[in-house]
């Protein structure tokens, strides 16, 4: 073989090697990143308290005998009537709760009767009109299991997104003090994160054996108080001070 040509056989290969030696060294240095400095972590919240617009009721029936099967009947004729009745309210959601059927027990753990039960929810933004529906119900028969309060899905929304307009805006003004307070004449936004830190609505009203039967024998639509819910929107982040 002539010389030359050796050469290239020799040197080709080496340079080779040698890229692929460099592209590996090149790729396994990781990069070098700036050190964070002169960086702060805060929060701030806006909260605001607003009336309970939409009102969930419960009621139901409860039977008892020997036999399930005329228990079901029982309920099911019950329940039909009511629920033909509470859908003549305008503007009241009313949706079918779940049916159950469980045994009581005696001595020697004997099954002695039978009790079936049955609910339907009333949802509505008119209070009155809920109350005016279950009052009719008891009317029938039936008894009041609950009653809770809580704010609507799209008036939360319309609070949340405001909320998150006057939060940022308490964020920057946070970042402009702290700044100051430092004695730095600006900052840079690292990271910042948005989202709900509050929502509580009030207990339920949990009516007891006693309470049903009140209710039952004053036969008269109950009143009820809607109260309020604090509703809260948080933004926390991290700023650079330059």
């Amino acid at each position: 073989m002539p010389a030359a040509s050796l050469l290239r056989s020799i040197l080709i290969p080496a340079a080779i090697a040698g890229t692929a030696l460099s592209a590996a060294a090149q790729t396994s240095i990781p990069p070098i990143l700036p050190q964070p400095r002169n960086q702060v972590s805060f929060s701030v919240a806006a909260e605001r308290e607003v009336a309970n617009d939409w009102t969930t009721g419960v009621i139901g029936t409860t039977v008892s005998g020997s036999d399930p099967a005329e228990l079901a009947a029982r309920v099911n004729k019950q329940m039909s009537e009511a629920l033909a009745l509470a859908k003549q309210s305008k503007g009241v959601k009313v949706t079918s709760g779940s049916y159950n059927t469980y045994p009581e027990y005696g001595d020697g753990n004997r099954i002695i009767r039978w009790q079936a039960s049955q609910d339907l929810i009333l949802e509505s933004k008119d209070t009155d009109a809920v109350a005016k529906t279950l009052g009719k119900l008891q009317d029938k028969g039936l008894l009041l299991r609950n009653i809770s309060f809580s704010v609507a899905h799209e008036t939360q929304r319309k609070l949340e997104d405001e909320l998150v307009s006057e939060a940022i805006a308490a964020f920057r003004a946070r970042a402009g003090i702290v700044a100051k307070s430092f004695g730095k004449a600006s900052y840079s936004l690292i990271s910042v994160n948005v989202g709900g830190g509050g929502y509580q609505p009030p207990m339920p009203l949990v009516m007891n054996q006693r309470m049903e039967k009140m209710a039952m024998d004053a036969a008269a639509a109950p009143t009820f108080e809607g109260g309020t819910t604090r509703v809260r929107m948080d933004v926390n982040g991290t700023i650079e001070l330059e």
